[in-house]
């Protein structure tokens, strides 16, 4: 199967993978093993291939020499003898690249545990081969690029994404400082020092994330926490016989079990530095060590794309990746041949003591969460057929008859989830963790017993369908559920892999990457669909049958149950607890200074009868163990067993999916705008110049059809447009055919055209001519890449319907030619001026989706989407997916949205609402409302945008707006909002205008016959605070609703102004420009926080900048006078940059700017966003690279020191509209006694900004 490719490299070539890619897949695929065993997937983008095939054939010296003769050779000859400039098109599309080192957490030694972790970090700070630390991170910001890296169970992942570039200097300089990371790091102790406090300070980032907590409760609960031997090695280094230390279970020869499930993953300054060193171990050494046992070649996976010829993507992966080890580092040989690490002597993770009980666990935020946790064998073998997503389908449905529904049906619970996840914890090589997850209500949380009987009587049901059996197409009876099930799974899989959208790059390089991971043990040929599609007739039935009736048993199950009724983490007074470390038990002292939520009773949980709680160490998450009841775990016994369930419960089998696509055709374009192979294109034309002949480079922008003659609209460097006749040879010319070195001729043989350049899917015009001498000056950064002539009219968003308050907008999808559509509605409502109504705004919007639930989901099943979003003027409805069935869904959608209209003098709910549902949904905002606040980093952005949007209520005064709430005053409030309303709509895809004009009226009839419209001079003014202009800045300082949060934020924000084309242009390349230093002198060099960003802003037509800190080691005053300093000291920075420096912050954003959008949606949320904000902007990009042409250094010197500088020309301190904004956890802050004013508290730093400006604004903002 496999050979050597011969002269290119020596390298074995793997299985052909361009034969498994999707339908709408052009790219090019290759996989091949480097001498040195490394496996590499190389991916080639086809168009770009194309145009670079004839790289460098056309001269414009040379043209304009052409004489007659050589305007009549034949259509598409050319000589290749000639050699000049290039006229390739790039910059729009991103080259990428991702390794995967087969190792993460789960190989930690269990004394240096986050190991893994610390190590992805190191990475980025130098090699011995690019010294400097910030070198890589520096040059793709720079050039347009960007990288991330994150470690999950047995995996590492590190990506980067880069502007790709003619002549290959950028890609492969990118390319080669990425490759250092594998062959010589610096690996330094002092650079150790500084990003351990990264690691600690990511790591309080998500110290109170209840998800994270619950996780690592399961970890460190599991039972399996002994001695660790693995990989033939002891965590001493002593050689010892991995695999036959290890029982059956995973247990070590030691008297307590290991498994590396019971580790912590993250990694923080106790497990990386303080333990370990009080134990005598050398951090560094063991950091090398780990680095040089498991980053070597064998063990790794690489995925590169770019938009160059697979040979020489594979000439330039070998140059750079030969050199890293085929082997462990430090392997003395006498291990033989290593070839990947690997887990394989552990199996499950929990110990059997630690099944049959539930632990209950205090949240950080008001949540109600019970989850149930099955251990299964890994399923990494079962990929043909998935039998774990096919029963986390079954389970987890949410249709009529489904285990959700009737939960709903008794107010139990608002939603579920079921299935292994995606990550390494609940899917690895040894174990899968099946876990089906309930939100229950107050009234569930009391029921909680009987939610798992219902899930133990939906498996009974399942068992007794199972043991039925089915007929298949031989008339045989076969053991297994209805086969339908199956096959519609599979029907959506294939749609769903056959329509993919192109997606972004890195994405793409990820999933592949992550798919070729060792771990996972998926063959080599199906890395492209391994993961998607369902390959066999029927589901492996031998698998399902073995987990109902073996695994998902109750004496297999593990419950874990968090719920602010037995209290939160803030009304647990530090010290509280009992803290279990080195198998030592420290209770707790003070217990009676414990304070619960005063709705805890009896009847959930006997807090007093339980004791002081146990203390998780490493979250410091509070919880109790206790057995299930020999009943209720008899009763679970009894309700599994393989029959039909009480009718009284409902329970059934999901229905026949009705939603399910069966068109497919891409609806005709007009005959006035159509369709060729050459629109879009870059071309020369060779046009009479007085006696010579001159070529001119053109866009084809426009094809059109009138009396059987075929038209090109061509679009010249000068702005003149001129219509051509196509000649009848080429009228038909196949897509395919068309490539960069196409010859032909316009208007009956009289006007020969060559083809320079071709669009990619998903992009729009390319063209080969702009300010560049030379490509390559645009790739090297001294000059702007062309510019897109601006698109006809016909292919933007035009507006079809305009009538009675409502406006539909439509475009016909050209770009990316899938069958599917996007409509999206935005409704504006009368008086949205107060929180009690944008209160019950939320609250509808809640109250449809759950009514619509059951629809929606079925829906989702076949890709099809939907979304309800409440905002400040009203809501916001999206369906998209296959537009076979998208009005059928938006009509179901609205219907019930619209069945609140109309109803004056009505004070009970609509039909389509049931009235018990009101109270659960209220009941759910509430809680939503009670969780805002709670972390300072989201929190300290919140809070800006409270300060600057009057119009916008916090969720704290929206809490106590639904004081009192009934549904007789809800649809009193809601009649009023209701009563007026505007509606603009946007309906995009692969549907024409006749598709459109249905759209409009099904909207106009959903709005009833009631409907009155909101007239435009009602309409709500989006108003913007306007910041003082002043030397002090304005300081607004406010505690985190939670108590326990350890991190400090803060927002240090300038107020530019309103928003015009220039300063536009300027605040985004005073983004670009600061972002790396910015965050090279605070989050690396000085670690002040992992989050350190700063963001170009604008708010409602109002420009701005921002800079973010949060840090959980230095105080707000610290951290945003140390914002001051850096731009303060900045300004030498940008004044002394070169001229060529400089040019490349321009070219590099001018780039970012023409960036094709990656998919329909993006196209879409672009527009739709324009459309929303009134600006109706749809190719701005093209005028911000215009302007950006014109800015200067002086000129950006100018709105620096205006806008930013902290000093004035003399020294001085001088006026900038700033607004420092501090959110402080745990830190020295005044916070109410009573936890229930801190919002109170909140709303009233709110006002009193309001007050110190005097309620000032921008005034109404017009474009």
């Amino acid at each position: 199967m496999t050979e050597p490719t011969g002269e290119v490299e020596e390298v074995i070539l793997g299985p052909d993978l361009t034969s498994t890619r999707s339908y709408m897949d052009r790219k090019l695929y290759r996989h091949i093993t480097l001498p040195n065993g490394l496996q590499c997937v190389l991916i080639c983008d086809t168009v770009a291939l194309k145009q670079r095939k004839l790289d460098g054939w056309y001269d414009d010296d040379d043209d304009d020499d052409d004489d007659d003769e050589s305007d009549h050779d034949e259509a598409g000859d050319s000589s290749s003898g000639e050699e000049s400039e290039n006229n390739d098109e790039d910059g729009t599309r991103k080259a990428a690249t991702a390794l995967l080192v087969n190792v993460g957490s789960y190989h930690d030694p269990p004394y240096l545990q986050g190991l893994s972790h610390f190590l992805e970090h190191m990475l980025f700070l130098g090699t011995e081969a690019f010294p400097i630390e910030n070198a890589y991170d520096s040059f793709l910001s720079q050039h347009g690029g960007d990288d991330n890296a994150y470690t999950d169970m047995e995996h590492t992942l590190y990506h980067y994404c880069i502007p790709q570039d003619t002549h290959s200097k950028h890609v492969w300089k990118a390319l080669e400082m990425f490759s250092s990371f594998f062959k010589c790091p610096l690996l330094k102790g002092e650079m150790a020092d500084r990003e351990l406090k990264a690691v600690e300070s990511e790591f309080e980032l998500n110290k109170n994330n209840d998800d994270a907590r619950l996780s690592q409760l399961m970890s460190f609960t599991c039972g399996m926490d002994g001695d660790a031997p693995i990989m033939g090695r002891d965590w001493k280094g002593k050689k010892t016989d991995g695999a036959s230390s290890c029982n059956s279970n995973g247990s070590s020869s030691s008297e307590k079990p290991f498994h590396p499930f019971a580790k912590f993953p993250w990694g923080n300054m106790n497990s990386l530095k303080i333990e370990p060193e009080a134990k005598g171990i050398d951090v560094m050494k063991e950091l090398r060590d780990h680095y040089d046992t498991h980053y070597y070649a064998k063990n790794m996976r690489l995925v590169v794309m770019a938009g160059y010829e697979l040979d020489e993507i594979q000439r330039q992966v070998v140059q750079y990746f030969k050199d890293i080890p085929a082997n462990p580092r430090n392997n003395d040989g006498s291990d033989g041949i290593i070839t990947t690490t690997n887990l394989h002597p552990y199996k499950l993770p929990f110990h059997s003591s630690c099944l049959g009980l539930i632990y209950r666990a205090i949240p950080v935020r008001h949540r109600h969460t019970l989850t149930l946790t099955w251990q299964i064998p890994s399923i990494c073998s079962h990929w043909r057929t998935k039998p774990a997503e096919y029963l986390a389908h079954l389970l987890g449905h949410e249709a009529s008859g489904s285990i959700l529904a009737v939960l709903k049906q008794k107010d139990w619970a608002t939603g579920c989830s079921a299935g292994t996840g995606d990550d390494g914890e609940g899917n690895s090589s040894m174990h899968a963790l099946f876990g089906f997850s309930f939100s229950l209500s107050e009234e569930g949380v009391r029921h909680w017993e009987e939610v798992i009987g219902i899930v133990f009587c939906y498996l009974g049901m399942l068992k007794y369908y199972f043991n039925e059996g089915y007929v298949d197409d031989y008339g045989e009876k076969k053991e297994g559920l209805p086969r339908w099930i199956y096959d519609e799974l599979k029907s959506v899989a294939e749609l769903s892999y056959k329509y993919a959208d192109e997606g972004d790059v890195t994405d793409t390089v990820e999933v592949v990457a992550e798919a070729m991971a060792p771990w996972y043990n998926l063959p080599t040929e199906r890395l492209l669909d391994g993961d998607t599609l369902l390959f066999d007739e029927v589901v492996d039935n031998d698998c399902v049958k073995d987990l109902i009736f073996n695994y998902f048993t109750p004496t297999n199950m593990r419950i874990d149950f968090m719920s602010s009724l037995f209290g939160r983490d803030a009304d647990f007074k530090d010290g509280v607890g009992r803290l279990l470390s080195n198998s030592e038990e420290k209770k707790a002292e003070d217990n009676d200074e414990m304070t619960v939520e005063k709705d805890c009773k009896a009847t959930v949980f006997d807090i007093k009868k339980a004791g002081a709680p146990t203390i998780e160490p490493r979250f410091e998450t509070k919880f109790w163990v206790e057995a299930i009841s020999s009943s209720t775990m008899k009763q679970w016994e009894e309700d599994s067993m393989p029959q039909l369930p009480n009718s009284e419960l409902a329970l059934k089998l999901p229905p026949i999916n009705s939603y399910i696509p069966t068109k497919f055709e891409l609806k005709p374009l007009p005959a006035d705008d159509s369709s060729h192979p050459l629109l879009n294109c870059s071309v020369k034309v060779c046009i009479g110049n007085g006696k010579k002949k001159q070529w001119y480079p053109a866009c084809v922008v426009k094809f059109k059809t009138e009396k059987n003659n075929h038209f090109l609209l061509l679009h010249f460097e000068d702005e003149h447009e001129q219509w051509y006749t196509l000649d009848s040879n080429i009228v038909d010319t196949d897509e395919n055919a068309i490539e960069a070195g196409f010859e032909s001729f316009f208007d009956n043989g009289k006007v020969k055209f060559k083809v320079t350049a071709v669009p990619r899917e998903g992009e729009g015009f390319v063209f080969s001519y702009g300010d560049a001498d030379h490509e390559c000056d645009v790739d090297d950064g001294v000059a702007f890449p062309p510019i897109p002539p601006p698109s006809p009219a016909s292919r933007l968003p035009q507006l079809v319907y305009n009538n009675n308050s409502l406006k539909v907008w439509h475009m016909q999808d050209r770009r990316f030619k899938r069958p599917q559509s996007d409509l999206r509605l935005n409704f504006v409502c009368d008086g949205m001026n107060d929180a009690l109504k944008q209160a019950c705004m939320d609250l509808f919007c809640k109250l449809c989706a759950d009514a619509l639930a059951e629809t929606c989901y079925l829906a989702s099943v076949c890709e099809l989407g939907s979304s309800l979003h409440s905002n400040d003027t009203g809501f916001s409805i999206r369906v998209n997916g296959f537009d076979d069935k998208v009005m059928l869904l938006a009509k179901e959608v609205l219907d019930v949205v619209m069945s609140f209209r109309g109803r004056d003098g009505h004070t009970c709910l609509p039909s389509t609402i049931k009235d018990s549902r009101f109270d659960a949904c209220l009941e759910v905002l509430r809680r939503n409302y009670s969780n805002s606040g709670m972390d300072a980093s989201n929190f300290v952005t919140s809070l800006r945008l409270l300060c600057l949007k009057p119009s916008t209520k916090s969720s704290f005064s929206k809490l106590k707006a639904l004081e009192g709430m009934t549904s007789d005053k809800f649809v009193d409030c809601l009649n009023q909002v209701l009563q007026k309303i505007s509606v603009e709509a946007y309906y995009h895809g692969n549907v024409c205008r006749e598709d459109a004009d249905g759209a409009a009226q099904m909207i106009s009839e959903a709005l009833t016959v009631h409907h009155r419209g909101l007239p435009k001079k009602k309409m709500p003014s989006k108003l913007i605070i306007k910041a003082k202009d002043a030397i002090d800045q304005h300081l607004i300082t406010s505690p985190t609703v939670d108590p326990t949060d350890s991190n400090t934020s803060i927002e240090v924000y300038f107020q530019i102004g309103k928003d015009d084309l220039t300063n536009r242009v300027l605040v985004d390349l005073l983004e670009h420009v600061l972002d790396e230093p910015f965050y090279n002198e605070l989050r690396t060099k000085e670690q002040f926080g992992y989050e350190v960003s700063v963001g170009a802003r604008w708010t409602f037509g109002v420009l701005g900048m921002s800079f973010k800190v949060t840090t959980s080691c230095k105080t707000a005053d610290e951290a945003s006078a140390r914002v001051d300093r850096f731009l303060g000291e900045f300004r030498t920075q940008l004044e002394s940059m070169s001229d060529e420096s400089f040019m490349e912050h321009l070219v590099s954003l001018a780039k970012e700017k023409l960036e094709m959008f990656d998919s329909m949606a993006d196209e879409c949320g672009s527009h739709w966003s324009e459309i929303c904000e009134g600006r109706y902007l749809f190719e701005g990009h093209r005028q911000e690279v215009q302007c950006l042409k014109t800015v200067t250094k002086e000129s950006l010197l100018v709105a620096y020191d205006k806008w930013l500088h902290p000093v004035c020309g003399k020294g001085k301190p001088k006026k900038r509209r700033r607004v420092v904004f501090h959110v402080i956890g745990k830190g020295n802050i005044f916070r109410p006694d009573d936890p229930s004013e801190v919002g109170e508290h909140i709303d009233g730093l709110v006002r009193d900004f309001h007050n110190s400006v005097k309620g000032e604004t921008w005034g109404k903002i017009t474009f």
